[in-house]
């Protein structure tokens, strides 16, 4: 496969029309999959998800424990509150979340410990409340939002892990700092992007 044929292919797949439906369900598998997938599918999801996931590892143990305690049962209610509502979208939000822990990432502050409490439960009750899919009601809309949130948790295990083994070497930490611009850099050009589209 030539380099040229790879860049058509990933360019076709961006533009496919099916993809841009991120909150309904993919046709063909259970609604379990769907929810497990559908962190992943969901651009501002993933955006916020791999932010938060470097902010906590980022930081030493007990401010990453003390943020992920208020994380995961924030995920649980907002998805439990997303369960009942009838329409719960806040992607614009959930960008701008993902430019401002992009940006913490990137400046690596010193912060009170208040701080972590807050991004946590603010970041993991965004992602629960916004996980409904359009689609799913009643047995099948529950379903779906367990699976989302397992993909939540596991997700965001990956760049909690990645930013606690490049804490050990100053030159890692320094590329998660870049690579926290370069979050905060996508989510806004995603979060234009969503406005532009709204306007129009």
């Amino acid at each position: 496969m030539t380099r040229r044929f790879r860049a058509f292919l990933v360019c076709f797949l961006f533009a496919a029309p099916n993809l841009a439906v991120a909150h309904t369900p993919i046709q063909g598998i259970n609604n379990f999959y769907n929810g497990l997938l559908h962190p992943v599918l969901v651009p501002s999801h993933l955006l916020l998800l791999i932010a938060a996931g470097l902010f906590f590892g980022q930081q030493e143990l007990k401010e990453t424990q003390v943020a992920l305690l208020f994380f995961v049962p924030a995920v649980v209610l907002g998805l439990i509150t997303s369960g009942f509502s009838p329409g719960s979208q806040v992607e614009i939000f959930i960008l701008v979340l993902a430019v401002i822990i992009g940006l913490l990432v990137a400046a690596s502050p010193r912060m009170p410990m208040y701080w972590y409490p807050v991004i946590g439960a603010v970041a993991g009750f965004s992602l629960g409340f916004d996980s409904a899919q359009e689609t799913l009601a009643g047995k099948d809309k529950f379903i779906a939002l367990f699976g989302s949130g397992v993909g939540i948790y596991f997700i965001s295990l990956y760049p909690i892990g990645f930013a606690e083994y490049c804490n050990k070497k100053h030159w890692l930490r320094i590329g998660i700092r870049v690579f926290g611009s370069w979050i905060a850099a996508s989510s806004f050009l995603v979060l234009a992007l969503s406005i532009s589209s709204v306007k129009m």
